[in-house]
C-alpha cells in the first residue's frame, strides 16, 4: 500500500461540470465576451487562465485572465453547488485507504476558496488529511501560484514521502503528467472529463471506485 494518495477534485471526486460552466457563462456575460464554441471546447479541470487562453486565443491577456478569475469566483462561490454531485463510492474508498494507514489528500487546480467551500458541503475535511490547490499560496512570495506538477511536489515534500511511495488519482492529462514529472504512479478514472487518449497516459485505469 502506498503511503500517500493524492486525489484530483473536478471529474475525480465530484461531477462539477454544470456549476462550473454556468459560472463561466455568467462571467463571460458580465465581461461582454462571446465564445460560440464554448459548449464544445470548454473542459472543467484546467486552471482558469489556461482555459481562457484556449477559448480566447486572439484576445487573451493576463489582465483578462485575472478578470475572468475574479468574476468566476464571485459567481461560483455563492451558488451553493446545486448541480455538483459526488461520484458514487469514491469517498468510501478514501475512507478505506485512510483506515489502512495511508495519508490521503486533495490536489486540485481548482481555486482554493471554491475547493474549501465544496469540501465543507460534502464533509471532505473529515476524511482527507489535507486539501491543496494551486492558488492557495499565491500571496506568499516564497511559493506563489503553482501548476499541478509543482503542487504535487509541494505536497509530497510536506508529507516527507518519495514519489515511489505515492499514487495520484485523476481524470485528465494534467493529472497524469504531474504524476509522471514527480515519479508517481497514476490511476486514471473513466467517469471523469478525460478523453480516451488522455487516459492512455495513466499507469493504471479504474472503471469504478473499488478499483482505485
Amino acid at each position: 500500500m502506498k503511503k500517500l494518495w493524492l486525489f484530483d477534485l473536478d471529474g475525480t471526486l465530484a461531477d462539477t461540470d454544470r456549476d462550473i460552466r454556468e459560472a463561466w457563462k455568467a462571467t463571460m456575460r458580465d465581461l461582454g465576451l462571446s465564445c460560440p464554441s464554448f459548449e464544445r471546447d470548454f473542459v472543467a479541470g484546467p486552471p482558469i487562465e489556461e482555459m481562457a487562453r484556449a477559448l480566447f486565443p486572439d484576445i487573451y491577456t493576463d489582465g483578462l485572465g485575472a478578470r475572468l478569475r475574479a468574476g468566476f469566483g464571485a459567481h461560483y462561490d455563492h451558488d451553493g453547488f446545486a448541480n455538483t454531485f459526488e461520484y458514487p463510492g469514491v469517498a468510501d474508498r478514501v475512507r478505506e485507504l485512510r483506515a489502512s494507514g495511508a495519508k490521503v489528500v486533495i490536489a486540485t487546480n481548482k481555486r482554493y476558496a471554491g475547493a474549501m467551500l465544496m469540501a465543507e458541503k460534502f464533509g471532505w475535511p473529515e476524511i482527507f488529511d489535507g486539501i491543496f490547490a494551486g492558488d492557495m499560496y499565491r500571496d506568499d512570495p516564497a511559493v506563489g501560484k503553482l501548476k499541478k506538477p509543482a503542487l504535487v511536489r509541494l505536497i509530497t515534500g510536506r508529507f516527507g514521502v518519495a514519489g515511489a511511495e505515492c499514487t495520484l488519482v485523476g481524470d485528465t492529462k494534467s493529472d497524469f503528467e504531474a504524476a509522471r514529472e514527480n515519479g508517481i504512479e497514476s490511476v486514471g478514472v473513466t467517469w471523469g472529463y478525460g478523453t480516451p487518449a488522455e487516459l492512455t497516459l495513466a499507469d493504471r485505469i479504474a472503471t469504478s471506485a473499488s478499483e482505485i
